[in-house]
C-alpha cells in the first residue's frame, strides 16, 4: 500500500508519547524546548532566592557592631602569601611591683604578631541572659585561629581569673581578665588580650550561654570524653545525671553543666577551660554530621544570642570560603597555656587569681598559632617574672 506524503509529514511531526517525559522535554519543537528550559531556570532561581532570603533572615537576627551596607560576597582562593617582618619585643627586665610589671608589659611597644595566612576570632561566652545589651562578665574566652598555611585550627583558652592591667576608656585599672568585658565591653576585652599575649585579633563573636542548651539539643546532642571524677561531681552537686567514659552523649543541659563546673578540680581553671574546648570541638563535629533541618534549627536559635564585629557579608564570604577551600576539614588542635612554668594560682589582696608569666605565655601562644619559631618575643636571662613580685606564688 502506498503511503501519502502528507501522512509521512504528520508522522515526523507527531509528539512523543506522554509516557516518556525526557523525550517530551527534548521535543523537536524548539519553542517548546526553550519554554521548558525557561521554566526550569525560573524554578532554580526561585529556589535560590528563597534560600538566600532564608539565610538573610537568619543573619538578620545577629547583633552587628558594623554597618552591613555596600559589601559584596567574595570567595578568594587560599593562596599562601609572605608576611611582613614584625618588630621584636623584649620581656620586662625591671619592675618594682606587680602592677608596674603588668603595666610595662601591656605597653612595651613592639608589633602584635599577625599573619595574612591566619584568621583569629575570639569566642566570648557571656554569663548573663542580658549580657549583649547590658554588659556582663566573660565566662569563657577561646581564641579560634585558622591557619591556611598549616591547615590547622588552633583553639587557645584564656583563664578568666588572670590578673592583668586593662585600659578602660583611657583609664588604667587592674583586675581579673573577665572583668574587662564588664567595664569596657568587647573593645576593652580584645585590647587587654592583645596586649597581654601580643597577638592581633581580627574579629570577636560573643554568645550568651543561655543559648547553648537549645543549640546542642537542636543538633541532637554532642559526644565528649567524661572523666569518672567529673561525672561523680556533677551527679553529686547538680540535678543532672551523666555517665563517664571516652564517648558520652550529652544533652544540651548536661553539656552546659559539664563545661561550666569549676570546683571539681584542684588545678583551678585549667580543667575547666579544657572541658570548654571539648564542648566547642564536639559542637563542630556535631554540626558536620547534622541534617539540614538540624542545622537550620540550631542556627535559628544561635543567631538571636550572638553579637559580633563581623558584617553579614563577611560571614557569608567566610562560610563560602570554608566550603570552597576545605576549611571544614582542617585539623582542630587545642592549645592550652597551662604548664606549671607559665601560670600559678594564689591571692592578690582578697581575690583568688591566676598569675601568669605573660611574656612566656605570649611566646607560646604565638608559636602555637603561627608556627614554631614564629614568635617575635625575646626572653632574656635574668628577666623579671610576675611570680617574683608577689609573695605566695
Amino acid at each position: 500500500m502506498k503511503v501519502k506524503t502528507k501522512d509521512i509529514k504528520e508522522q515526523k511531526t507527531q509528539k512523543p508519547k506522554k509516557s516518556n517525559p525526557v523525550a517530551a522535554f527534548f521535543w523537536t519543537n524548539k519553542r517548546r524546548r526553550a519554554k521548558n528550559i525557561y521554566f526550569l531556570l525560573t524554578a532554580v532561581l526561585l529556589v535560590v532566592a528563597l534560600g538566600l532570603g532564608y539565610v538573610n533572615s537568619l543573619l538578620n537576627a545577629i547583633t552587628y557592631e558594623k554597618d552591613n551596607k555596600g559589601e559584596t560576597v567574595s570567595v578568594p582562593k587560599d593562596d599562601i602569601v609572605d608576611d611582613e617582618e614584625v618588630k621584636i619585643m623584649k620581656a620586662i627586665n625591671e619592675a618594682g611591683s606587680l602592677n608596674e610589671y603588668l603595666y610595662e608589659w601591656a605597653n612595651n611597644g613592639g608589633d602584635l604578631r599577625s599573619s595574612r595566612n591566619v584568621i583569629n576570632v575570639l569566642l566570648v561566652g557571656l554569663d548573663s541572659d542580658t549580657a549583649l545589651e547590658q554588659g556582663g562578665r566573660s565566662d569563657s574566652l577561646i581564641l579560634v585561629s585558622l591557619n591556611k598555611k598549616t591547615k590547622k585550627i588552633n583553639m587557645t583558652s584564656f583563664f578568666r581569673d588572670t590578673w592583668t592591667y586593662m585600659n578602660i576608656g583611657g583609664s588604667g585599672r587592674y583586675g581579673k581578665l573577665n572583668s574587662s568585658y564588664y567595664y569596657g565591653s568587647d573593645e576593652a576585652l580584645i585590647d587587654t588580650i592583645e596586649k597581654d599575649f601580643k597577638i592581633d585579633i581580627d574579629y570577636y563573636v560573643a554568645v550568651d550561654f543561655s543559648s547553648f542548651t537549645d543549640i546542642i539539643n537542636a543538633l541532637g546532642g554532642l559526644t565528649v570524653e567524661v572523666q569518672q571524677y567529673e561525672a561523680e561531681y556533677i551527679n553529686r552537686t547538680t540535678v543532672h545525671t551523666i555517665d563517664y567514659g571516652p564517648a558520652v552523649k550529652l544533652t544540651g543541659a548536661q553539656a552546659l553543666v559539664f563545661a561550666r563546673i569549676r570546683h571539681s578540680d584542684s588545678d583551678s581553671d585549667v580543667s575547666r577551660t579544657r572541658r570548654q574546648r571539648q564542648v566547642i570541638t564536639a559542637l563542630i563535629n556535631s554540626a558536620k554530621g547534622a541534617s539540614l533541618s538540624q542545622l537550620s534549627s540550631a542556627l535559628d536559635t544561635l543567631f538571636k544570642y550572638v553579637k559580633t564585629d563581623l558584617t553579614k557579608m563577611q560571614i557569608l564570604s567566610y562560610a563560602a570560603q570554608a566550603l570552597a577551600n576545605g576549611w571544614v576539614n582542617y585539623e582542630i588542635v587545642q592549645t592550652p597555656i597551662s604548664d606549671e612554668d607559665v601560670f600559678r594560682t594564689g591571692w592578690v589582696g582578697d581575690q583568688s587569681v591566676v598569675l601568669m608569666d605573660l611574656p612566656l605565655a605570649a611566646q607560646r601562644v604565638q608559636e602555637a598559632i603561627y608556627g614554631k619559631g614564629e614568635s617575635n618575643i625575646v626572653l632574656e636571662d635574668g628577666r623579671v617574672t610576675a611570680f617574683s613580685l608577689v609573695s605566695g606564688f
